[in-house]
């Protein structure tokens, strides 16, 4: 999977920008706020219908615009698609995409169309923080290669929400609404069965590609990275059942505290080193490799779960990693189509293909200078999507 070409237009500090990206590794440098984040946040938008940085698409908006757009074209297995996001501040509809130029009405429509894995110094929170950070982790992973298993995704989530917002009007009268609850948890069911069959065969095969990638980037054989699934649910053969039950066993617990307190949202992986919690355990630099390694094999778990290799972006993660981490990481990432920004060109070291490009805000608006031979923005090639 390559993306062919990234068109930008009035995004964040981006007034318009058409570039064609080397098909191996392409390096933006520049200084802090000089728009290198942002070529990352707009790939990401196109992937996953949403930004990696805020949960809001107001701020995408170039300030003083009424709309901002980022697209790519992507090939994968020989055929090209075009995906846009236009986000439109202010109004009802605040996003809209379109696949190979006509509009869609689900997201779902455009999971695995671009995969990608991005990686941000943000991420060393998978290790050390809560259970969200690596809920989310999994999910995004696994939306991108199983549409069936966003969908149970957002039917569960929906479920989720009615119930607890019911949990919260029960208190202190919690025999009038048990069977609209058991209406709410009958329709949470299926999709939180999906979600836990989804999340088991995920992590099965993400823990030996995990655990084989840390000994690569560390280098240290003795240290045995493990990845484990944590749910209520694990061993379960009949998650359906189950669900209910524990929904039934849980209930006056739960009006109690106004929540759903058990359930595939209250998933979390375990992440051990030679079989001690990561968490308490492991040294910074352990913790680096760590989330390094998570986000490397979640890219290697994607190539074998869809055949296609995602596209890979790291956003300023070698300011972290010491010189001999970051030659194991470009080995990694050899077979893969690679964006890196960094502050300083001379952060990595290769020696395989790659495009470099000096990213610069002089006036307020980004700008892109190629360091090296290969094609840079050419506003001409611009084609504004029809989204009547």
């Amino acid at each position: 999977m390559k993306i062919e070409q990234l068109t930008l237009r009035n995004f964040r500090n981006y007034e318009q920008l058409t570039l064609t990206p080397h098909e191996g590794v392409n390096l933006f440098f520049g200084a802090n706020g000089s728009g290198k984040t942002n070529l990352l946040e707009a790939i990401h938008y196109c992937a996953l219908g949403k930004s990696h940085r805020v949960s809001g698409d107001q701020s995408v908006v170039r300030i003083g615009q009424d709309f901002a757009l980022c697209g790519v074209s992507v090939r994968s297995s020989g055929v090209r698609r075009d995906l846009t996001v236009r986000l439109i501040p202010g109004e009802a509809q605040k996003k809209v995409i379109q696949l190979d130029h006509k509009q869609i009405r689900r997201f779902s429509d455009m999971m695995g169309c671009l995969q990608c894995v991005i990686f941000s110094p943000e991420d060393l929170g998978l290790i050390r923080e809560g259970p969200s950070l690596r809920r989310r982790y999994l999910d995004m992973m696994i939306s991108q290669v199983n549409r069936g298993y966003f969908i149970a995704l957002q039917q569960y989530r929906a479920g989720l929400e009615q119930r607890n917002a019911l949990l919260k009007s029960l208190k202190g009268n919690s025999r009038s609404g048990v069977s609209v609850l058991e209406v709410f948890e009958q329709a949470m069911s299926g999709p939180a069965a999906a979600i836990v069959s989804g999340r088991k065969k995920a992590v099965d095969l993400l823990s030996g590609l995990a655990a084989e990638t840390y000994r690569e980037i560390s280098g240290r054989e003795e240290e045995i990275f493990q990845v484990g699934y944590h749910s209520v649910f694990r061993d379960s053969e009949e998650t359906e059942q189950d669900f209910l039950r524990l929904m039934a066993e849980n209930r006056e617990e739960d009006i109690r505290l106004g929540i759903t307190s058990a359930g595939p949202h209250r998933d979390d992986l375990n992440l051990t080193l030679n079989r001690r919690s990561m968490k308490v355990f492991a040294s910074q630099g352990q913790v680096r490799t760590a989330a390094l390694s998570l986000k490397l094999a979640q890219m290697k778990t994607l190539r074998r779960m869809s055949g296609e290799a995602p596209v890979l972006l790291l956003d300023d993660v070698m300011s972290e990693l010491d010189r001999e981490r970051r030659m194991r990481l470009v080995r990694e990432i050899s077979d893969f189509q690679t964006f890196i920004t960094c502050t300083d060109e001379s952060d990595l070291e290769l020696d395989r293909e790659r495009r470099i490009y000096h990213v610069s805000a002089p006036d307020g608006f980004a700008c892109l200078e190629e360091t090296n031979s290969g094609t840079i923005q050419t506003p001409a090639n611009f084609r504004e999507p029809d989204f009547s």
